[in-house]
């Protein structure tokens, strides 16, 4: 048989890679990223259309190369290739539209393209063309083994989420030729904030800052000379004062301080009070940091010698916001401003780091001539020309912010001030930058740049490193906070962020939570049976309170519904799974997280009691019973929000509910020794005079007790 073979087209159908070719163009002209003219480009510079506080990261990139590719601090690739044709264009779209409708921080954009990456990394290694029409099952799974590699849990679950997106995107606009549900199936890892366990506690203290740490900063900070240990100890200063960013303190204005009378809420008295005003990131308006009264004086000092320190560069700075275009000259100089030409000396003065002034002016491209007895001259005009293109892309406004000024901010650097190894530039200024301040405080290059504690010496206590974060300091005040009863709000408002974010900087062990339910008892701040039955007071008492409130509370497990105190080395738990009827179980008035808990169950629970109320009135057998349980939840339920709204109860305080059952170990002895106590109908059973006479004992040694 022979013949033509004819493609039947038929009018109104949109095949999937006609789709794709019609999101590209869209994405082409979306004007964000990158210019128009550079998108045929397979590096794309993206540093200005990301703003990181406090650092300086202009150079960022983009790199739509293959997995097999390595982009360089220099911005350079080395080996691979470019993304497969049949993905490379989707890619390209994929990240360029994302940025336009649901913007993300530099870090996760990357991984955005991570994802595609491994998406075209499976494709090649099934030995297939990579086209983003004919993804498959096969394919994703095999993109998200691919990423597990030499990552942790925590990132290959990241990379999982990630690969999904690319997955839900194209399904939700009909992408692919062969559509399918899927679901990347990697287990999220357990938050280490709540695991338990020594792993878990050692994760939590790396994350805490050493009582030698804090030993060397402040030695360091009293006896420093050079002017980088000066600065960053002071900055060191403000971080263990005040739970702040270091992007906070890195743009504090001029007038960061704030001093104020407020009432001490024990004595009813005016006092003085003491704060930072700082610019809080993740969307929060600015806020005053409210320093403790201990650290006041500490802080003061600080700032006032971060003032002075950087008072040279910020009338600099001022002089340029008043004098655009034109170049800083000392007063010695400004002499040659009006012949435009400054002798060699005076280079030698401006520039006193500088070696050869040849090299230096031939390699700024700035003019210069060989004046009298054949010295060098430089034209002024043209060293601004050139010099002052070295300020920061965003001068006069700091770190691109409208309202803020070089010359109001507080920490303001001449250029390379902070740089141990490079000469000052006094003609120029900069700010100090995150990452300045993370080398110094832990080394940098692999030991090459060692830390400060290192120079000088310090150790820990058993003689290793001491090695600790900017973000450390932040940690250490959140988790003191939480170990003093601070409530999740206070914390959330002092710390500048929201509420749910808590959990990562709470890094309380499980002892140290049944340490602060046992300190409930000495500061007051107990209230329930559990506290109450210790404060019993009479002749004898047959243990002390304390040893009796210990011998009720045995562990910390954090529940649903709070935390239990059972002691599981006497007895197993006999209330399990109901933990809402329990006498062992306990909340902090003021926790947030309990409370948004609570209310969820309390939903359910009110949805339970209408059915089983429904249920009751159409003589379902034993709904009644039910419709008892509810009610008795629903109760417990309304009284446990109740103590949560009652300003009348401190937060922080440790509340166990009265009502709950009584069979813990401690509680049954009780019960024993009452019932022994009350009176009882003699029963009618004949007995010995042997067994009265031992009766009779037992009794008399329970009076005498």
């Amino acid at each position: 048989m022979t013949g033509n073979v004819v493609k039947l087209i038929a009018e109104g159908i949109e095949y999937p890679s006609d789709r794709v070719q019609s999101f590209i163009a869209l994405a082409k002209a979306i004007d964000v990223l990158i210019p128009h003219d550079l998108w045929p480009e397979d590096l794309w510079q993206v540093g200005a259309s990301f703003v990181t506080k406090g650092q300086n990261r202009d150079n960022r990139a983009l790199a739509f190369y293959n997995r097999d590719a390595t982009l360089t601090n220099r911005q350079e690739v080395v080996g691979g290739a470019p993304l497969a044709d049949g993905i490379k264009e989707f890619a390209k779209a994929y990240i360029r539209y994302q940025h336009s409708s649901s913007p993300v921080a530099f870090e996760n954009t990357v991984k955005r393209l991570d994802a595609l990456q491994f998406i075209e990394a499976a494709f090649r290694s099934l030995r297939t063309e990579p086209i983003i029409e004919n993804l498959n099952v096969t394919v994703l799974n095999t993109a998200v083994a691919m990423a597990k590699d030499g990552v942790g849990a925590g990132r290959h679950y990241q990379f999982a989420i990630y690969i999904g997106q690319v997955h839900r995107f194209c399904m939700e606009r009909k992408f692919l030729n062969a559509p399918f549900q899927w679901k990347h199936g990697v287990t999220k890892p357990k938050e280490k904030t709540e695991a338990l366990g020594r792993e878990a506690k050692e994760w939590r203290e790396k994350k805490l800052p050493s009582p030698e740490a804090y030993r060397a900063l402040a030695h360091i900070y009293r006896h420093s000379e050079t002017f980088v240990d000066r600065l960053y100890s002071a900055i060191s200063a403000i971080f263990v004062s005040i739970p702040i960013r270091v992007h906070e303190v890195l743009q504090l204005r001029l007038d960061c301080e704030v001093f104020e009378k407020v009432k001490d809420p024990d004595t009813g008295e005016m006092v003085d009070a003491y704060g930072i005003r700082a610019f809080p990131g993740k969307d929060n308006p600015p806020q005053v940091k409210w320093v403790p009264t201990q650290m006041a004086s500490v802080v003061q000092e600080a700032v006032a010698r971060i003032r002075e320190m950087c008072s040279h560069a910020r009338a600099v700075a001022a002089w340029y916001e008043s004098h655009p275009g034109e170049l800083w000259l000392p007063d010695s100089l400004e002499k040659y401003r009006a012949s435009d030409w400054l002798p060699e000396a005076g280079i030698k003065e401006l520039f006193p780091a500088v070696g050869s002034i040849t090299r230096f002016l031939d390699a700024l491209v700035a003019e210069w001539r060989l004046g009298g007895h054949k010295e060098k001259e430089a034209r002024i005009s043209s060293l601004a020309a050139c010099h002052l293109a070295k300020l920061p892309h965003d001068f006069p406004y700091f770190n691109g912010e409208k309202e803020q000024r070089y010359s109001v901010t507080l920490i303001v650097l001449h250029g390379n001030q902070a740089h141990a190894q490079r000469g000052t530039y006094r003609t120029l200024v900069e700010q100090a930058t995150v990452q300045s301040y993370d080398h110094w405080l832990s080394g940098h290059d692999g030991g090459k740049k060692p830390s400060v504690f290192d120079r000088w010496d310090f150790k820990e206590s058993d003689g290793s490193p001491i090695q600790i974060s900017s973000h450390g300091f932040r940690h250490w005040l959140n988790t003191v906070a939480q170990l003093k009863g601070m409530s999740d709000l206070d914390i959330a408002k002092w710390s500048g962020r929201k509420v749910e974010q808590n959990k990562a900087y709470n890094h309380v062990s499980s002892d140290e939570v049944l340490d602060q339910i046992r300190l409930a008892l000495d500061d007051g701040k107990g209230t329930g049976p559990m506290f109450e039955a210790a404060k019993l007071t009479g002749i004898r008492r047959p243990v002390d309170q304390r040893d009796f409130l210990d011998a009720q509370i045995g562990s910390a497990l954090i529940t649903e519904l709070g935390i239990c105190v059972h002691d599981y080395s006497l007895l197993p738990c006999q209330t399990h799974g109901d933990c809402l009827d329990c006498s062992e179980n306990v909340f902090i008035k003021g926790d947030l997280g309990h409370k948004e808990r609570v209310g969820k169950r309390l939903a359910l629970t009110e949805k339970q009691l209408a059915d089983a109320l429904l249920a009751m009135g159409d003589d379902f057998y034993g709904a009644d019973k039910w419709v008892q349980a509810h009610q008795k939840s629903v109760e417990k339920l309304r009284r446990i929000l109740a103590i949560h709204d009652d300003p009348s109860i401190p937060d922080g305080t440790i509340v166990n509910l009265a009502g709950g059952s009584k069979d813990n170990e401690v509680a049954m002895a009780l019960r024993d020794r009452q019932f022994a106590k009350e009176p009882h109908p003699t029963p009618i059973v004949a007995s010995s005079p042997e067994e009265d006479a031992e009766d009779d004992g037992i009794l008399a040694a329970m009076w005498e007790d």
